[in-house]
């Protein structure tokens, strides 16, 4: 999803907005610890105290894991949803770290802790943690499909949420205090709300929209166009947003992928530039027009509101991360918007430039410069060539004004990383770039 800073107003808006999700996030994992020294301020002991503030801190963060995960458009609209992917899996890490270590801090007397009956709910939700981030960790190497990765790890999830209450309720000389009972309670319902509203409710809504494959293209190798039309209701949505695609007879299924939309808001078609990548992507070829799917969306705040009044927009595109941005500049062509804009775009080889045309029918009515990048050209090839590297990029973002230019990134992480260290050796503040990045490690 979306990670995002930008130039003028718009920049002070994401960024309160980021840092106003992440001070919420940090206020509700510190909640019970101000509840724990309300009701109990004369204190048990350093390590006594070490070990239950890890282990309230830690239970709260894994109960907001749930949230982060949740898609509300008022969380992931204001900062990006990659953004909330992000700060999901560092949190993960943390909150592991800290339940993992917080009973070994009791080691004198954790024998006996663990012999208690008591302590059984305690027990199973730690070892379930251990199994939990293990397949998270190791997902990349698992050789299951996705959507049963997804499904078991929010059933262990669940199981840890509700191991952990009960330890929380049940164990400790602050789990009478009513306090910190009801934030338990209170916290665990909103996380229970929000796993039923992404399996549940927002399925259930989706009932009243469904969609059509309305074309199939092909575009070039592994490249696809997808287009779909609506049965109902037409999806509104800001050029540069994207939305989660279920090609299913219902829309209470796992199997669910996000693709970029690469058409401009305002028809009822919804068009999306796919890779062949495996599961789902190969096989795209095979989809029939007239088969019924689902769209969960708009998402994301990769979008020409980010850009703020900035008066040039550069966009370096790697691959299908084409999509965001010719939605973006179909936009701008529609609205006749008079800004410089400059599209750099890197692919392996000349086939891969899809599409083509689309692109190039932008030039006449927009003031547009397009740079194509080959890692592998043809012969006679003129234009630059290498991959998108500092190395390649310096010498084709050295014109413009910096000051007046935000940076628009979407492509493969790899891609993504080394534009960010382009821009870093030119001089443009992290407030200038607009990223957008699927996949974390």
């Amino acid at each position: 999803m979306t990670g995002k800073t930008a130039a003028g107003g718009t920049c002070t808006c994401a960024a309160f907005g980021a840092m106003g999700i992440i001070g919420v996030y940090v206020a509700l994992a510190l909640a019970p610890l101000a509840l724990a020294a309300i009701v109990a301020p004369q204190g048990n002991g350093l390590a006594a105290e070490l070990g239950s503030g890890l282990a309230l801190a830690g239970y709260a963060m894994l109960l907001m894991q749930f949230l982060l995960t949740g898609r509300f458009r008022t969380i992931g609209g204001r900062v990006g949803i990659d953004v909330i992917l992000r700060l999901h899996q560092i949190a993960a890490r943390i909150l592991t770290v800290m339940l993992l270590l917080h009973p070994f801090i009791y080691w004198p007397s954790l024998a006996r802790m663990m012999a208690t009956p008591a302590f059984a709910s305690g027990i199973v939700a730690w070892l379930l943690l251990v199994l939990l981030m293990a397949m998270a960790l190791l997902r990349p190497h698992l050789a299951i499909a996705y959507e049963y990765w997804r499904a078991s790890h929010g059933a262990l999830a669940v199981l840890i949420a509700l191991a952990g209450l009960h330890h929380a309720l049940a164990v400790g000389s602050l789990s009478a205090a009513p306090a910190l009972r009801w934030f338990w309670i209170a916290l665990a319902a909103l996380a229970l709300y929000t796993l039923l509203h992404s399996y549940l409710v927002r399925p259930w809504l989706q009932l009243r929209d469904p969609w059509r494959i309305a074309e199939v293209r092909t575009l070039g190798p592994a490249r696809w166009l997808v287009a779909l039309e609506p049965e109902n209701r037409a999806l509104a949505f800001d050029a540069g947003q994207f939305a989660w695609l279920k090609v299913e007879p219902h829309p209470f299924t796992l199997r669910e992928n996000p693709f970029s939309i690469v058409s401009a808001p305002g028809a009822r078609r919804v068009e999306f530039l796919i890779r062949e990548a495996g599961d789902f992507t190969s096989t795209i070829g095979a989809l029939v027009p007239g088969t019924r799917a689902w769209l969960d969306g708009p998402h994301g705040a990769f979008t020409l509101a980010a850009a703020g009044g900035a008066k040039r927009i550069v966009m370096l595109a790697g691959g299908v991360g084409l999509a965001p941005c010719l939605s973006m500049l179909r936009a701008a062509a529609a609205a006749g918007d008079r800004r410089a804009y400059h599209l750099i775009f890197g692919n392996r080889c000349e086939e891969q430039i899809v599409p083509k045309d689309a692109i190039a029918a932008l030039v006449p009515v927009l003031d547009l410069k397009i740079d194509y990048v080959l890692s592998e050209p043809p012969a006679g090839w003129t234009g630059a060539i290498g991959q998108m590297t500092p190395e390649t990029l310096l010498p084709l973002l050295s014109s413009g004004d910096i000051a007046e230019t935000v940076f628009y990134l979407c492509g493969p992480p790899p891609m993504v990383t080394a534009s960010l260290r382009a821009l870093a050796a030119l001089g443009v503040p992290p407030a200038h770039i607009v990223t957008e990045r699927f996949d974390y490690d």
